[in-house]
């Protein structure tokens, strides 16, 4: 510590005697080491007295705001001008009028409250010194970067009324090129406002080579011959001009590698002897690229903390990438919102330790500090995350909004609520603004609910004099005359499938929203494939094309690939499956034995076996291994351990211990994602492959994206409401939403940016049919120590949406004390579904709930529940039964079938049965059936269908 203080006061010593600036504008007593921009102070003196306005503009680091301080000030006698330097700060209105008070010698009687009042404080402040006033707005730019709507209109005005009064004072505004195109909004007030402008270019070798030789001579610094030159095709080689600021980084780095003792100005030999800048010393300084990155980046190493003082120094950067001046306490607030908490006596320190190290200013009379340039901002923001840059944007939106709530008393809106919403998980704000969210808030609320009763008052009656219009009229005259049709069928379909089929299908194109008409149809094709009556040709063609494909084993496990092209699984004798749809064709290969699980890719005609030693192979279709990984499998959920990426250059992502692992196509781990602190128990990828998610024993999930910056994927966000190890994390369809479960017995939906779902995915259902479950939006009651409702308290290890995605399937568990069960875990399904869901009514149906002998009720347990991509139809498969039951969606039992597993096509149209060595196939969607009955030329049709035919 003792070294670095040491080395800190030399350097303060060096700062004092050294003729270059380093980052710092050059002020009115620089005069004597200003050199290489006469041409332009001659050009600035002229300008500024053409017009009220002057606009001085160009890129960062020409030396804009030298060329006035230093250059234009000393071309002025002290009787000439009064000069009133002014910065935004928090609001650049407050910022002129502070200025105005601080210069007047009475004291103001003005309240700066409208252009008017800047008017007589100007007026009054041109009395006390009678000398033109001219306002220096530096860094004019952070008045767009920071500024909003309502403080540039007010702006506009005091701007207009002091420039077409009589008052002796002028305006000169410096800013950088590239926010030159706000200027158009003064324009329309005041259409000569960029009508008197200077552009400051670089400096050109010529005049650089004078910006070199005159400081060195007056200072006594001898130049080896060609020095300059040197140095100059050094800083930017095969160009004619040079950028300032790096060429005073430069001549100030060899400046302290001289090791000189400067003496006095213009001679003398007191002090020392005079430093030499020769080519040797030249060469010394090595590559010239990325000065100020590598200044910066040496800086930081030496802290004790650099993680935190890079926190602090992000704080002194805008949203846009320039300098902003902060207070510590605003910089504290600032390293907060970027997810660092630093104390204030730890920031004051950084904040010392900077200014001593050339990085900061000093504070200013306002007690605020900031960057020495432009350049080292653009540094600093290099190293900012997106996640971090898109915090700051939301925070300046509230600090602007509450700018606007303090003069004028406006809130914010709706819009302006919702857009701050997604953000309210990861934001910190400090106390005041978000006061003024919760106020905000408070009162969209308070005016919904007054609108919401007015509303519902209103429109209660209308519906329900609508509704019992309507209910009336078809209930007397549609369900009459549909209910006898069905009647009739009936009669039919009991005697001969054959002969009712095409009746019941004429009937439902006129009643297609009839379930019982849909249960018919299904149960008549069923007669009709395995009836005995008639064994035409063409019921042999379809019962052939419809037959069931036998496997060399009873069947383990079976799942479908996300496009829906195979189904795929593993036997009891270990083989892997691989059943082709399209060609109807099964592929075989031998496994190792010992299997988990398995995942399809259809991209890449690849399968990737997981296996109990925590091993894992990708293999072709064809069972030729490709290259192994590395798998870490637990004891209650394996069905999220390994994921293909469906598009990209990376193939494989895995879970391994603490980490998850992402392949490319050679076998090769190319990114390894390592924030948890705890084993991982899932990872998905989103449809286009541009986030990942995993999940932990730690009880957190992290969103993961590419950073550009690092070249390395990242923490996008941090999912941390789960109270116990969450086990699976999903993706929707969209990528937008995941779905996370956990060990607490909870399931959470969230958006990318990290918050929780509740309004748009609002599966809080109906909380009498939830109330057993313990569920996130239930609630426990007096239920749960009754053992007959214990299922209804398991923990959740997975979660997903049905592909409508208006309902949601959960995987409950619980570790089993049963003595006569051979497992360990117990596992079962539960359904909840949104508002909008086709299954709104399912969960009431006497079919889905147990009754006990004091009457009460709750939902069934599933070994399986799958719902069709339509929503439609629900496949269950109950605890302790060998059989499918095929369910509408209002309930209605359609058909059963004997078997373990069900999987529906992609499409909705056919459901495929899992049956011990079996994969049999139904169509179960009414066009598909038509389609098969036209196709193989059977129609059922009599002469008494014809009778019926014209009835209907």
């Amino acid at each position: 510590m003792c070294i670095f203080i040491t080395a800190t006061i030399y350097q303060i010593i060096d700062i004092m005697k050294s003729p270059f600036k380093f980052l710092d504008s050059y002020t009115k007593n620089d005069r004597e080491i200003f050199f290489g921009r006469d041409h332009e102070i001659e050009e600035l003196y002229q300008r500024v007295f053409e017009s009220k306005l002057l606009f001085v503009y160009g890129v960062s680091g020409t030396g804009k705001s030298s060329l006035i301080h230093c250059g234009l000030a000393n071309k002025f006698q002290e009787t000439d001008w009064l000069p009133l330097v002014i910065r935004r700060g928090g609001n650049i209105i407050e910022s002129m009028a502070s200025s105005i008070k601080a210069a007047s010698v009475t004291e103001q009687q003005s309240k700066f409250a409208n252009p008017s009042d800047f008017k007589k404080g100007v007026r009054s402040l041109y009395l006390d010194h009678y000398k033109p006033v001219f306002f220096i707005f530096d860094q004019f730019e952070e008045l767009f970067i920071f500024g909003n709507k309502e403080e540039r209109k007010s702006f506009i005005h005091i701007v207009k009324t002091l420039t077409e009064s009589e008052l002796q004072c002028r305006m000169i505004f410096v800013m950088r090129e590239e926010y030159m195109a706000g200027v158009t909004e003064f324009e329309k007030y005041i259409p000569t406002f960029f009508a008197n402008r200077v552009r400051i270019e670089k400096m050109s070798h010529r005049n650089a080579l004078d910006a070199i030789k005159g400081p060195c001579n007056a200072f006594n610094i001898s130049l080896e011959d060609g020095f300059a030159e040197t140095l100059l095709e050094k800083l930017s080689p095969g160009e004619t001009d040079v950028e300032l600021t790096y060429l005073q980084v430069f001549l100030d780095k060899i400046y302290r590698l001289s090791g000189g003792f400067s003496p006095p100005l213009q001679g003398g030999k007191e002090g020392g002897s005079s430093p030499s800048f020769t080519l040797s010393l030249l060469e010394k300084t090595g590559d010239v690229s990325d000065l100020l990155g590598s200044f910066l980046d040496e800086q930081l190493s030496l802290l004790d903390d650099p993680e935190t003082a890079l926190a602090v120094l992000k704080s002194f950067v805008s949203v846009k990438g320039t300098k902003q001046q902060m207070k510590p306490g605003e910089a504290r607030d600032y390293a907060l919102t970027l997810g660092k908490e630093v104390s204030e006596p730890a920031i004051n320190e950084l904040i010392q330790t900077f200014v001593n190290l050339r990085i900061l200013c000093d504070k200013d009379q306002n007690g605020k500090y900031e960057l020495r340039h432009d350049a080292l901002a653009t540094k600093i923001y290099e190293k900012f995350t997106m996640a971090e840059k898109e915090l700051l944007e939301v925070r300046k939106y509230v600090e602007n909004a509450y700018y606007t709530y303090e003069n004028r008393s406006i809130l914010l809106k709706k819009d302006d609520l919702d857009y701050l919403s997604v953000y309210e998980n990861r934001l910190i704000l400090p106390k005041y603004l978000q006061d003024f969210i919760n106020k905000s808030r408070q009162k969209l609320v308070h005016q919904k609910k007054i609108l919401t009763r007015i509303t519902r008052i209103s429109l209660l009656v209308f519906i329900l004099i609508i509704a019992a219009v309507v209910r009336y009229y078809l209930v007397n005259q549609s369900t009459a005359r549909e209910e006898n049709l069905i009647s009739k069928i009936l009669l039919k379909s009991e005697s001969n499938p054959y002969r009712s089929l095409n009746s019941t299908l004429s009937l439902w194109e006129k009643y297609q929203t009839s379930t019982v008409l849909y249960k018919m149809v299904l149960s008549n094709f069923q007669k009709l494939l395995v009836s005995k009556v008639d064994t035409t040709d063409q019921v042999y063609l379809l019962q052939q094309e419809l037959k069931q494909k036998g496997m060399v084993s009873a069947i383990v496990k079976a799942k479908m690939s996300k496009e829906g092209h195979y189904i795929y699984g593993w036997m009891d004798n270990q083989q892997i499956f691989i059943y082709d749809l399209p060609a109807d064709r099964i592929h075989y290969f031998e496994s190792d034995g010992g299997l988990l699980n398995l995942e399809l890719s259809e991209k890449d005609s690849l399968i990737a076996l997981i296996y109990n030693n925590n091993t894992g192979f990708v293999y072709d279709l064809d069972g030729n291994i490709q290259y192994e990984f590395t798998v870490t499998s637990n004891n209650v959920m394996n069905e999220r351990l390994v994921c293909f990426f469906a598009a990209g250059d990376y193939q494989l992502a895995t879970v391994d211990e603490n980490r998850a692992n992402i392949y490319n196509d050679k076998g090769e781990i190319v990114y390894v994602l390592n924030n948890h602190t705890d084993k991982v128990n899932s990872v998905d990828i989103s449809p286009d492959g541009s986030f990942l998610v995993t999940a932990s024993d730690d009880k957190k999930c992290y969103i993961w994206n590419f950073n550009k910056n690092i070249n390395q994927f990242s923490v996008y966000d941090s999912l941390t409401r789960h109270n116990d190890t969450v086990w699976s994390c999903e993706f929707n369809r969209t990528g937008k939403y995941i779905i996370t479960s956990s060990a607490d017995s909870t399931i959470r939906i969230w958006d990318l940016n990290g918050r929780e779902r509740d309004a748009e995915f609002s599966f809080g259902f109906n909380y009498e049919a939830t109330r057993h479950y313990k569920f996130k939006y239930g609630e426990y009651d007096d239920d749960v120590e009754d053992p007959n409702l214990s299922p209804y308290y398991r923990k959740v290890c997975y979660a997903t949406f049905s592909k409508d995605e208006l309902s949601v399937v959960t995987t409950g568990y619980i570790y089993s004390n049963n003595p006569d069960s051979n497992k360990q875990i117990e596992y079962n399904q539960v359904m909840y579904y949104d508002i909008n869901s086709k299954f709104n009514k399912y969960l009431y149906t006497p079919f889905n709930y147990f009754t006990f002998e004091d009457g009460k009720t709750i939902p069934a347990l599933y070994n399986q529940l799958v719902i069709s991509s339509t929503g439609e139809i629900l496949a269950v498969n109950e605890t302790g039964s060998d059989k499918i039951n095929l369910v509408a969606a209002d309930g209605l039992e359609l058909f059963s079938v004997k078997g373990s597993e069900a999987l529906f096509s992609n499409d909705g149209s056919y459901l495929f049965i899992i049956n011990k060595n079996s994969i049999s196939k139904f169509p179960v969607r009414i066009m598909e059936i038509k389609k098969l009955l036209m196709k193989n030329n059977i129609t059922g049709t009599t002469e008494a269908d014809k009778g019926l035919k014209m009835v209907i």
